[in-house]
């Protein structure tokens, strides 16, 4: 199969080209001109120029596809408004031209903060439960999958929703790891559904081949519910660290937040968006619909991920 993969460049979007040239797929990535295509070298990837805000780039990159895996999106965005802006709209205008060049499948890449929080631990998000997001981000993936749902002429498609996906080159995630090496385990959640990168670019893969193709929505984890504090425990022993549990009280999150947003010019992972989220306890999904309609079964525990991703932060000198 020939696959185009927007964002191709970025954490996930290089795994996922990993994956599908390992399994003897064509792979082309749609990257902007401005892009750092570092984990890209050395790959046969066929690099498209194109922005998610350019629709001649745009059907240009989905030319020949018979697979299109939008990964791309606008994670920190200047303006509030870009959440829904660049989400959404560039997903309708990837999905017309896909469905104009005759793409046979479509598979959005979205996330759990498009459902919203669970009530509990014992209640995990469902995919037929009343989308609830509470950040900026959620509402602008939530939009992008009801743009797609409500096309006319979409190509065949799948909806994936991820928790927390964590690996190598993941620089979201590299900030729990930072501070368990400065002997500090950093709670700021409770529970949570986790995915290490390779199983969810897996089950991306499997949703092409085997998706029904009506834009139906899957939850994508480990199955497993974890304790953010035990998490931070056990990335603490991976690293051979002795930690003193850090949990910042709740009213401290938005000032924070507001500072950290302040002092980054790219954007922090911390910000007033992501504290919306930080102030709930439980961000945990049930993944039973994408194993038994896609097969996908994790490949990876949480102690083989951390592993992995330890050894990759510590060999690549950021840890």
């Amino acid at each position: 199969m020939k696959a185009l993969v927007t964002g191709a460049n970025g954490f996930i979007g290089s795994h996922l080209c990993e994956c599908l040239l390992e399994q003897g797929h064509e792979v082309a990535g749609l990257v902007r001109t401005t892009s750092d295509l570092r984990w890209l070298k050395g790959l046969k990837v066929e690099l498209r120029q194109g922005s998610l805000e350019d629709r001649a780039s745009l059907a240009a990159a989905a030319r020949g596809a018979d697979w299109v895996f939008h990964t791309a999106a606008s994670l920190r965005p200047k303006r509030r408004e870009d959440y829904v802006r660049v989400n959404a709209e560039g997903t309708r205008m990837l999905a017309e031209v896909c469905a104009e060049a005759g793409t046979g499948r479509f598979v959005l890449f979205s996330s759990l903060a498009a459902a919203g929080p669970a009530e509990s631990r014992d209640r995990p998000v469902t995919e037929s439960g009343e989308p609830r997001p509470v950040s900026d981000y959620g509402r602008g993936k939530l939009a992008a999958e009801r743009v797609l749902g409500a096309m006319k002429d979409r190509p065949a498609s799948a909806i994936l929703r991820f928790p927390a996906v964590y690996g190598p080159r993941d620089r979201d995630g590299l900030a729990l790891f930072t501070a368990v090496r400065r002997g500090l385990r950093l709670v700021l959640g409770r529970f949570l559904s986790l995915v290490y990168v390779k199983d969810a670019v897996r089950a991306a893969v499997l949703a092409a081949e085997r998706g029904s193709g009506s834009g139906r929505v899957y939850f994508v984890s480990d199955g497993e519910c974890h304790d953010f504090d035990a998490l931070a425990r056990t990335a603490a022993r991976l690293m051979g660290r002795r930690t003193v549990r850090v949990r910042p009280p709740r009213w401290a999150l938005r000032p924070a937040a507001a500072a950290a947003q302040w002092l980054s010019r790219e954007g922090s992972i911390l910000n007033r968006d992501k504290a919306r989220e930080l102030a709930h306890d439980c961000w945990v999904c049930d993944p039973a619909r994408a194993r038994a309609e896609l097969g996908f079964v994790p490949g990876y525990s949480l102690e083989q991920g951390l592993s992995e991703t330890v050894r990759w932060y510590e060999e690549n000198g950021w840890l």
